[in-house]
């Protein structure tokens, strides 16, 4: 079961910068990129992780356990996480990004591991090919996980399993976030279609330690 750790949110296409739907083709092998789901301000991480992504059991600390169903797209290669780190909810702005994924060829110079999700703030690392469980570091809790959908060639984000950071994040980051969103209604505002990009794009420095 998933032990009540799915929850839906919106249906939302998944878009490019043009309003055009993303396709398998736009969603290069080993890049990162960011969207926005449930929330306007609740940043994610797409990956094409290259190679089948099985699905597996993931259990908590407190005993808890859920199904994440792996990837999706011809391949099964394709995954989605919330980009806020479950240790101190380190998340990327537009300025900088501490919490980032390290591609094969370019492993993290401290832990010298690749094809992860590894946050510089007090390295914490999380394994994208097993639903986000915590490979080392301070957190005991595993990445959030985006559920994704593929029909007809689109893809959609429907919800969200495992334990999120969203109450937290908005708690912690308000000032932040009416500053950037305008108000907090609208950074809470739930999204029915995401705009993809690469996170070079989106993030002005990328942090990599």
């Amino acid at each position: 079961s998933q032990g009540g750790l799915f929850k839906t949110y919106n249906k939302a296409l998944l878009v490019k910068e043009d309003g055009t739907p993303l396709t398998e083709e736009d969603i290069l092998p080993y890049k990162a990129y960011i969207f926005f789901y449930p929330f306007a301000s609740t940043p994610c991480f797409l990956l094409n992780l290259g190679e089948e992504v099985k699905p597996t059991q993931i259990k908590l600390s407190n005993g808890l356990t859920y199904s994440w169903k792996g990837g999706v797209g011809s391949k099964k290669s394709i995954v989605a996480y919330s980009a806020i780190c479950s240790h101190q909810w380190s998340y990327p702005t537009k300025e900088y990004a501490f919490i980032n994924y390290y591609a094969p060829d370019k492993p993290s110079d401290t832990t010298k591991k690749s094809n992860i999700i590894q946050c510089c703030a007090h390295l914490s690392l999380f394994d994208p090919k097993e639903g986000g469980k915590v490979i080392d570091g301070p957190t005991e809790l595993p990445l959030a996980s985006i559920v994704l959908e593929e029909e007809g060639g689109k893809f959609y984000a429907i919800g969200v399993v495992g334990k999120d950071q969203f109450d937290t994040f908005f708690e912690n980051y308000r000032a932040d976030l009416r500053k950037e969103y305008g108000s907090t209604a609208k950074a809470k505002a739930l999204v029915d279609k995401c705009v993809v990009l690469e996170v070079e794009k989106y993030v002005k420095e990328v942090i990599r330690c």
